[in-house]
Protein backbone atom coordinates (compact mmCIF):
# COMPACT_ATOMS: atom_id res chain seq x y z
CA UNK A 1 0.00 0.00 0.00
CA UNK A 2 2.65 2.41 0.55
CA UNK A 3 4.66 1.58 -2.53
CA UNK A 4 0.80 2.34 -4.75
CA UNK A 5 0.52 5.43 -2.38
CA UNK A 6 4.18 6.67 -3.37
CA UNK A 7 4.02 5.88 -6.75
CA UNK A 8 0.27 7.76 -7.03
CA UNK A 9 2.28 10.93 -5.83
CA UNK A 10 4.62 10.74 -7.66
CA UNK A 11 2.21 10.28 -10.58
CA UNK A 12 0.17 13.39 -9.82
CA UNK A 13 3.02 15.15 -9.10
CA UNK A 14 4.66 14.42 -12.36
CA UNK A 15 1.64 14.73 -14.72
CA UNK A 16 1.57 18.24 -15.45
CA UNK A 17 5.10 18.14 -16.49
CA UNK A 18 4.54 15.46 -18.72
CA UNK A 19 2.63 17.17 -21.33
CA UNK A 20 5.00 20.39 -21.41
CA UNK A 21 2.06 22.49 -19.63
CA UNK A 22 0.57 23.32 -16.53
CA UNK A 23 -3.29 21.78 -15.92
CA UNK A 24 -5.42 24.99 -14.70
CA UNK A 25 -7.98 23.96 -12.67
CA UNK A 26 -11.26 25.78 -12.62
CA UNK A 27 -12.43 27.93 -10.23
CA UNK A 28 -16.42 26.64 -8.89
CA UNK A 29 -18.91 29.66 -9.70
CA UNK A 30 -21.96 30.41 -7.48
CA UNK A 31 -24.11 31.47 -10.73
CA UNK A 32 -24.52 29.48 -13.77
CA UNK A 33 -23.25 30.17 -17.02
CA UNK A 34 -25.32 31.67 -19.63
CA UNK A 35 -25.50 28.23 -21.47
CA UNK A 36 -26.48 26.35 -17.84
CA UNK A 37 -28.74 28.97 -17.64
CA UNK A 38 -30.83 28.45 -20.62
CA UNK A 39 -31.04 24.99 -20.06
CA UNK A 40 -32.51 25.78 -16.66
CA UNK A 41 -34.77 28.18 -17.56
CA UNK A 42 -35.89 25.27 -20.16
CA UNK A 43 -36.66 23.02 -16.94
CA UNK A 44 -38.14 19.91 -19.14
CA UNK A 45 -36.00 17.96 -21.72
CA UNK A 46 -35.55 14.57 -22.86
CA UNK A 47 -32.87 12.66 -23.42
CA UNK A 48 -32.96 10.10 -26.56
CA UNK A 49 -30.91 7.13 -26.20
CA UNK A 50 -31.28 5.25 -29.84
CA UNK A 51 -28.64 3.40 -31.78
CA UNK A 52 -27.02 0.45 -32.31
CA UNK A 53 -27.76 -1.47 -28.57
CA UNK A 54 -31.42 -1.04 -29.43
CA UNK A 55 -30.90 -4.07 -32.34
CA UNK A 56 -28.63 -6.08 -29.92
CA UNK A 57 -31.24 -5.12 -26.88
CA UNK A 58 -28.44 -4.52 -24.85
CA UNK A 59 -27.58 -1.42 -22.51
CA UNK A 60 -24.12 -1.57 -23.66
CA UNK A 61 -21.93 -3.14 -26.06
CA UNK A 62 -18.50 -3.49 -26.74
CA UNK A 63 -18.29 -2.61 -30.48
CA UNK A 64 -17.51 -5.95 -31.74
CA UNK A 65 -21.30 -6.31 -33.46
CA UNK A 66 -20.80 -5.44 -37.09
CA UNK A 67 -22.52 -2.45 -38.55
CA UNK A 68 -25.32 -4.36 -40.01
CA UNK A 69 -26.75 -5.20 -36.88
CA UNK A 70 -28.24 -2.21 -36.82
CA UNK A 71 -31.32 -2.64 -38.57
CA UNK A 72 -33.71 0.39 -38.19
CA UNK A 73 -36.93 0.16 -40.43
CA UNK A 74 -36.85 2.08 -44.17
CA UNK A 75 -39.02 5.01 -42.41
CA UNK A 76 -36.94 5.73 -39.11
CA UNK A 77 -35.96 9.07 -40.39
CA UNK A 78 -40.39 9.75 -40.21
CA UNK A 79 -40.22 8.20 -36.97
CA UNK A 80 -36.99 10.09 -34.87
CA UNK A 81 -39.04 12.92 -37.01
CA UNK A 82 -41.99 12.02 -34.27
CA UNK A 83 -40.14 10.95 -31.05
CA UNK A 84 -39.50 15.05 -31.54
CA UNK A 85 -43.63 16.04 -32.17
CA UNK A 86 -43.99 13.38 -29.20
CA UNK A 87 -41.99 15.39 -27.18
CA UNK A 88 -43.15 18.35 -27.92
CA UNK A 89 -46.57 17.57 -27.34
CA UNK A 90 -45.54 16.60 -23.68
CA UNK A 91 -44.00 19.33 -23.19
CA UNK A 92 -40.44 18.61 -23.77
CA UNK A 93 -38.37 22.25 -24.38
CA UNK A 94 -34.73 20.48 -25.32
CA UNK A 95 -33.94 17.24 -27.11
CA UNK A 96 -30.50 15.42 -26.51
CA UNK A 97 -29.92 13.03 -28.60
CA UNK A 98 -26.94 10.23 -28.27
CA UNK A 99 -25.15 10.56 -31.47
CA UNK A 100 -22.51 8.01 -30.45
CA UNK A 101 -22.35 5.69 -27.29
CA UNK A 102 -19.52 3.31 -25.88
CA UNK A 103 -19.85 1.51 -28.48
CA UNK A 104 -18.67 3.83 -31.59
CA UNK A 105 -21.16 3.28 -33.90
CA UNK A 106 -22.06 7.00 -35.28
CA UNK A 107 -25.85 8.05 -35.92
CA UNK A 108 -24.43 10.12 -38.73
CA UNK A 109 -22.40 9.56 -41.68
CA UNK A 110 -19.04 10.44 -40.72
CA UNK A 111 -15.90 10.90 -42.88
CA UNK A 112 -13.92 9.53 -39.91
CA UNK A 113 -15.38 6.24 -39.37
CA UNK A 114 -17.24 3.16 -41.67
CA UNK A 115 -18.98 2.09 -37.98
CA UNK A 116 -21.96 4.25 -38.96
CA UNK A 117 -25.08 5.13 -40.27
CA UNK A 118 -23.90 4.92 -43.89
CA UNK A 119 -21.75 1.79 -43.64
CA UNK A 120 -22.84 -0.20 -47.00
CA UNK A 121 -23.70 -2.99 -44.73
CA UNK A 122 -27.14 -1.36 -43.51
CA UNK A 123 -30.28 -1.83 -45.98
CA UNK A 124 -32.01 1.57 -44.37
CA UNK A 125 -29.81 4.30 -44.04
CA UNK A 126 -31.13 7.16 -42.81
CA UNK A 127 -29.15 10.32 -40.91
CA UNK A 128 -30.68 10.28 -37.48
CA UNK A 129 -28.84 13.16 -36.23
CA UNK A 130 -30.37 15.12 -39.20
CA UNK A 131 -33.67 13.60 -39.04
CA UNK A 132 -33.75 14.83 -35.14
CA UNK A 133 -32.14 18.19 -35.51
CA UNK A 134 -34.44 19.29 -38.46
CA UNK A 135 -37.50 18.28 -36.69
CA UNK A 136 -36.67 20.29 -33.53
CA UNK A 137 -35.64 23.32 -35.24
CA UNK A 138 -39.39 22.59 -37.12
CA UNK A 139 -41.25 22.28 -33.42
CA UNK A 140 -39.05 25.17 -31.85
CA UNK A 141 -37.30 22.29 -29.32
CA UNK A 142 -33.66 23.01 -28.08
CA UNK A 143 -31.32 20.49 -29.84
CA UNK A 144 -28.28 19.15 -28.11
CA UNK A 145 -25.77 16.34 -28.87
CA UNK A 146 -24.59 13.81 -26.75
CA UNK A 147 -20.97 12.25 -27.48
CA UNK A 148 -19.28 9.52 -25.59
CA UNK A 149 -15.29 10.38 -25.33
CA UNK A 150 -15.25 6.46 -24.72
CA UNK A 151 -14.68 4.57 -28.07
CA UNK A 152 -14.98 0.73 -27.95
CA UNK A 153 -14.75 0.32 -31.51
CA UNK A 154 -12.20 2.52 -32.94
CA UNK A 155 -8.56 1.27 -32.85
CA UNK A 156 -6.81 4.68 -32.11
CA UNK A 157 -8.31 4.83 -28.40
CA UNK A 158 -5.97 2.11 -27.90
CA UNK A 159 -3.20 3.41 -29.67
CA UNK A 160 0.25 4.58 -27.98
CA UNK A 161 0.03 7.91 -29.23
CA UNK A 162 -2.91 9.33 -27.22
CA UNK A 163 -3.11 12.20 -29.65
CA UNK A 164 -4.36 10.42 -32.43
CA UNK A 165 -7.82 9.56 -30.60
CA UNK A 166 -7.82 13.25 -29.52
CA UNK A 167 -7.49 14.39 -33.43
CA UNK A 168 -9.95 11.81 -34.68
CA UNK A 169 -12.74 12.75 -31.39
CA UNK A 170 -11.89 16.33 -32.55
CA UNK A 171 -12.96 15.52 -36.24
CA UNK A 172 -16.04 14.30 -35.03
CA UNK A 173 -17.44 16.88 -32.60
CA UNK A 174 -16.37 19.11 -35.23
CA UNK A 175 -18.54 17.21 -38.08
CA UNK A 176 -21.44 17.78 -35.47
CA UNK A 177 -21.15 21.30 -34.03
CA UNK A 178 -21.03 22.38 -38.05
CA UNK A 179 -23.81 19.95 -39.91
CA UNK A 180 -26.29 19.78 -37.44
CA UNK A 181 -26.15 23.22 -35.41
CA UNK A 182 -26.59 21.97 -31.90
CA UNK A 183 -27.59 24.62 -29.37
CA UNK A 184 -25.38 22.30 -26.73
CA UNK A 185 -23.05 19.31 -26.26
CA UNK A 186 -22.55 16.59 -23.64
CA UNK A 187 -19.46 14.51 -23.43
CA UNK A 188 -18.71 11.78 -21.34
Amino acid sequence: MKHFLLLFIIVSAAFPQMYGRDIISAVPSEKPSPSQQKQIDRKYGMFLHYGMNTYLNVEWSDGTAPASTYAPPADIARKAAEWVKNAKRAGMRSIVLTTKHHDGFCLWDSRYTDYDIANPGIENRADIVKAVSDACKKEGIAFSVYYSLWDRHEPSYRDDDKYAYIRYMKNQLQELMTQYGPEGICVS
